[in-house]
Order: C-alpha cells, then sequence, then structure tokens
C-alpha cells in the first residue's frame, strides 16, 4: 500500500494542480464552451439526414419503410437545406463560437471579435468565381481552420487593444458606438494580416488555406482514429478519475474536433453510399467505451442492485440506477465510492478498454457499421447506438453484449467489497472504502 500512497500523494500534489490548470486555460475553456453551444445544431442537422436517407431499400414491402422513402423524397429540399445549414455549416458556427467564448474570458467585447472571427473565415474558406460561392470548407473539413482563425483573430484583437491602438471616442457617444469604432483596427489588422497570408499560401502550395491544413494534418486524424489512439486516451482517462479528475473534460475537450471531423466524414459517405472511412467518432465513445458514464458503470450499478448483499451497495445502486441509465456516473463513482478505492481500480480501467478493443474490432470485422448520427451522449447504451449508426440492430446488440461482458468484469471486484461492506456493517464500523 506504500506504493499506492506515493502514486497518490504524487496524482493529488502534482497531477492535479496541472489538470485544473490545463482544464480552466482560456484556449481549453472556449473550445469546450464553443462546442456546447454548437451540439443543438449538430444535433438537429444529424436528424435531418436521418429522415433524407432512410434505412429501408428503395424495394422495401414495409408499409412504413415505403412512406419513410417517400416523404424523404417530397421534402428532400426542404431537408437537405436545413442539413446543409447546420451540421454542414459546423465550422463557420465553431469559429464564431469558440472566438466568443475566448474573447469573453479576455473581455475584450466577444460579439464582436465573433463576427470579426467569421468575416475572416469567409474570407479564407469561402472560395468566390464567377459570382458562386463554394461552401465546402463549411463543414467538418474546416473544422481545424476555424479554430484556428478563432485563435488567431482573437489574440490579434487583444493585442492591439493591450497596445492602446484604438479610436477615441467622446464619453457622449453611446457604448455600443464606441465599441463598434473600437473594433475597425483590429478589422483592417486581421485584413491586413489574413488576406496577404492566404495570397501567400495559395501561391506557395498552388492550394487554398483549408486544403492546405487537411493535408497537414491528415496524420493527426488518421491516428486518432486508431486502436492505439483510443486505449491510451481510454486508460490515462480513466486514470485520472480514479484520482478524482475528470480525465474526460482534459482529453476529450482536445479529441472532440478530431471526432467531428471523423462523424463528418461518415456522413458524407454515408450520404453518397460509399464506405464509411472512420471507426472511432462521437457516438463510439458514448455507447461502446463509456456507455453509463466513465468506466462503463451501468454494469457496476445494475450488479449493486440485483445482487447485493450490503445495505450501503444496496443504496447507492438504486440512487444511481438511473443517472447511469443516462451516463451520469458521479452518484456511483464518488458514492460507492470508486474514487481512491484501490478495489475497483483494475475493473475501472480494464472495463472501457476492452470495450473500445472488441468494438473497434468488430467495425473492422464489419460485424457491425460506424456510427454517422450525432446523438446526445446522455442517451441510453444502446439506443443511442442504434440511432447513431443510421439503425443498426447490430449496433445495439453490441452495446448490449458490452454491458453484460463489463458486468462480468466488474463482478469479482463487486463481490469483494460487497463482502467487506457486510462485515463491517456487521460490526458497526463507518464504511469509508
Amino acid at each position: 500500500m506504500k506504493i499506492f500512497d506515493t502514486l497518490n500523494t504524487f496524482m493529488l500534489e502534482k497531477v492535479k494542480p496541472l489538470a485544473f490548470r490545463f482544464e480552466n486555460q482560456p484556449h481549453i475553456v472556449a473550445i469546450k464552451n464553443g462546442f456546447i453551444v454548437l451540439l443543438p445544431f449538430l444535433i438537429i442537422g444529424s436528424f435531418m439526414m436521418i429522415l433524407l436517407i432512410p434505412p429501408y431499400p428503395e424495394d422495401t414491402t414495409s408499409g412504413f419503410g415505403q412512406a419513410w422513402l417517400a416523404l424523404a423524397k417530397e421534402l428532400s429540399e426542404p431537408l437537405w437545406r436545413v442539413f446543409q445549414m447546420s451540421f454542414n455549416a459546423i465550422s463557420l458556427f465553431a469559429c464564431a463560437s469558440i472566438s466568443f467564448y475566448l474573447a469573453k474570458e479576455y473581455k475584450i467585447t466577444p460579439l464582436h471579435t465573433a463576427v470579426l472571427s467569421m468575416m475572416a473565415f469567409l474570407l479564407l474558406c469561402m472560395p468566390y468565381q464567377n459570382s458562386s460561392a463554394d461552401i465546402t470548407y463549411f463543414g467538418g473539413k474546416g473544422l481545424f481552420v476555424a479554430i484556428f482563425i478563432a485563435f488567431y483573430v482573437t489574440e490579434l484583437k487583444r493585442f492591439i487593444l493591450r497596445c492602446n491602438l484604438s479610436i477615441k471616442m467622446p464619453k457622449e457617444i453611446p457604448v455600443a458606438v464606441a465599441q463598434s469604432f473600437n473594433t475597425l483596427i483590429p478589422i483592417l489588422a486581421v485584413l491586413l494580416t489574413i488576406y496577404p497570408f492566404a495570397l501567400l499560401i495559395e501561391h506557395y502550395f498552388q492550394a487554398s488555406v483549408p486544403v492546405v491544413f487537411e493535408q497537414f494534418l491528415a496524420p493527426v486524424v488518421q491516428a486518432s482514429d486508431s486502436l492505439y489512439t483510443l486505449l491510451i486516451l481510454t486508460a490515462l482517462i480513466h486514470l485520472l478519475w480514479f484520482f478524482g479528475i475528470n480525465g474526460a473534460l482534459i482529453f476529450i475537450q482536445l479529441w472532440t474536433p478530431f471526432l467531428l471531423v471523423n462523424l463528418g466524414e461518415n456522413l458524407k459517405a454515408f450520404q453518397a453510399g460509399e464506405p464509411l472511412p472512420f471507426v472511432i467518432t462521437n457516438g463510439f465513445w458514448d455507447f461502446y467505451v463509456t456507455h453509463g458514464g466513465s468506466g462503463g458503470l451501468i454494469s457496476l450499478c445494475i450488479l449493486l442492485v440485483l445482487f447485493s448483499k450490503s445495505k450501503l451497495c444496496k443504496n447507492i445502486g438504486r440512487v444511481g440506477i438511473v443517472p447511469v441509465c443516462f451516463s451520469i456516473a458521479e452518484p456511483i463513482i464518488y458514492g460507492l465510492p470508486i474514487l481512491l478505492n484501490p478495489i475497483f481500480l483494475v475493473p475501472l480501467l480494464l472495463a472501457p478498454l476492452v470495450n473500445g478493443a472488441l468494438a473497434y474490432f468488430a467495425h473492422s470485422l464489419e460485424l457491425v457499421p460506424a456510427m454517422v448520427i450525432l446523438v446526445p451522449w446522455t442517451t441510453p447504451a444502446p439506443i443511442g447506438a442504434y440511432i447513431a449508426s443510421g439503425g443498426s440492430v447490430s449496433a445495439a446488440v453490441l452495446s448490449v453484449l458490452l454491458i453484460i461482458l463489463d458486468a462480468l468484469i466488474y463482478y469479482p471486484f463487486f463481490r469483494l467489497y460487497d463482502k467487506i461492506c457486510q462485515e463491517k456493517e456487521a460490526n458497526g464500523k463507518e464504511i469509508t472504502q
């Protein structure tokens, strides 16, 4: 236990403060809050795609399927328009929302900054020729450029304001008008730096800025879809959770742009009837790896409710069963507790690692399809897997099988802890771990 105590001290005294500073770093906060704002638009856009492409063949004999196909054909134009201006405009929205929250962290008129970032994004990512505009990079392909522009524009405006390079207006002028005039110099600064940069890139690489970004980051995007990346991040996130550090808030924030790019490419391929290129998306993580919250704790909670002989374990299970069905695991993590409880360290790490590996191989063997729809992470796992995969029963079955497998992984550790709790209750001792 001395080694465990040393590790615990190291994590709490060294790692936790670093994690806290990282989690509260302005750019990380801006990415997190910016993507939270986007979720409703992404979800609506995803469901438009479900309506546009029913999971039924053209020659289906199902009355419901025939009606759905007819409806999709009749409403294809308005549904497609909604999809284009919601899910397929994610980069434009992300540029504005991330810039808004970063400016808010810096206290520098967030709305003006967000609009300025949108202007810069349109300048770089919307080629305009022959009276027509190309919006290819409004979708997931332009996401990394959008983040770069949001950071650059906000930091540039912050630098200008810190140097007091602003138009001084009389005090009698309304604040809103004065703030608008203060944006003139940042606008000029953006135009005089962003546009020459775009021309230089296009001249040197013979390609637009988003194309160059896409090519440069292609190896990183591919790495984000690898089994090794999945297992490493899964282990790190759950190890941090064991010490009371929300690892998901740290790593998933950085991983989210890649997951959304993967999802966007899958959706594009799904629409074109082509093979889906990426395995790991938001839905893969939410409904296979961490169903019931981090650690796959819905399985442990089921064991607590059905098989506990200890009053504590039984009561914690009853309290936590509803939240974990919606992937909220904190009542179990802090109530049982899982936190700093050496009995549960092994299954807390092992269950999600096994989930990720098996789900990845199931996709590789084409036993289940990849995810194409963004579904809220609070959706119960089998239902979420079914919807996110475009209506695949095999995806829902895999989710259920992983929940059962996790229950088997947790069972011996659960029995040991339940027995310890029983003995302490019989002796009238307080249960701390």
